[in-house]
């Protein structure tokens, strides 16, 4: 339900069509940056499985991720933005009974996780003359899952990588001032991991496969400099 409501406002946003224009010399061209924050929803699994065998979901091992992203681009029309994207997403483990994480709840245990992204992405603003102004996105990277255990001064960990397909953006920025938006944004990105690490030990390739996903909800700001 609340995936719905958050959902609905951002898709509100991007269908506004009012909005008063702004001045000629004020249209966005040049360097844009751009920060993120908001909640990621794990889905698919991490790897495959044998046949008969049950893959590990993404969800067995993250209930859920806080992601910052740094966006930094060139707007090279008032319309089109071409750029990269850096992500750090601070990962919220599942450490429920029966689930691969289970003993991070244990006393004297500490366990962490992040996911690290980053790429290039392309947007298209519908309407950058208008204080509102919907964009859409797409993007393609690379994908890091880290998940790290400390107890009794021993520590390990482990991680997973792979391209990160594609990246599907939807947003409506709101001109707080000429050169400054802020607005809601959906994403939502598909990926596969295919290696592996273990602290320690060597890297090992990931035989079956599977696909990942991740949806995410959240808030952008880009400042633009005009050139």
């Amino acid at each position: 339900m609340r995936v719905g409501i958050m959902a609905s406002v951002v898709a509100a946003g991007v269908l506004l069509t009012g909005g008063t224009a702004l001045a000629d010399d004020a249209t966005p061209t040049g360097v844009e940056l751009g920060l993120r924050a908001g909640y990621g929803i794990p889905l698919g699994s991490i790897t495959g499985a044998p046949s008969g065998a049950t893959a590990p979901a993404m969800s067995d091992y993250l209930s859920g991720m806080i992601p910052i992203q740094v966006d930094a681009g060139y707007r090279f029309n008032p319309n089109m933005m071409v750029g990269a994207f850096f992500q750090y997403g601070i990962g919220m483990l599942n450490t429920s009974s029966g689930k691969p994480l289970a003993g991070c709840s244990a006393s004297g245990v500490s366990c962490s996780g992040n996911d690290l992204a980053f790429g290039v992405q392309f947007h298209y603003h519908l309407m950058p003359d208008q204080t509102i102004d919907p964009w859409g996105g797409i993007g393609v990277g690379y994908e890091i899952l880290n998940v790290s255990e400390s107890a009794g001064g021993q520590s390990g960990g482990g991680a997973f990588s792979g391209f990160q397909f594609v990246d599907l953006q939807l947003g409506a920025d709101y001109k707080v001032m000429p050169n400054l938006g802020v607005g809601p944004f959906i994403g939502f990105s598909l990926g596969e991991y295919s290696s592996c690490s273990v602290q320690g030990a060597s890297s090992c390739t990931i035989n079956q496969t599977a696909m990942h996903e991740w949806l995410t909800i959240g808030l952008r700001g880009a400042y633009d400099i005009n050139m």
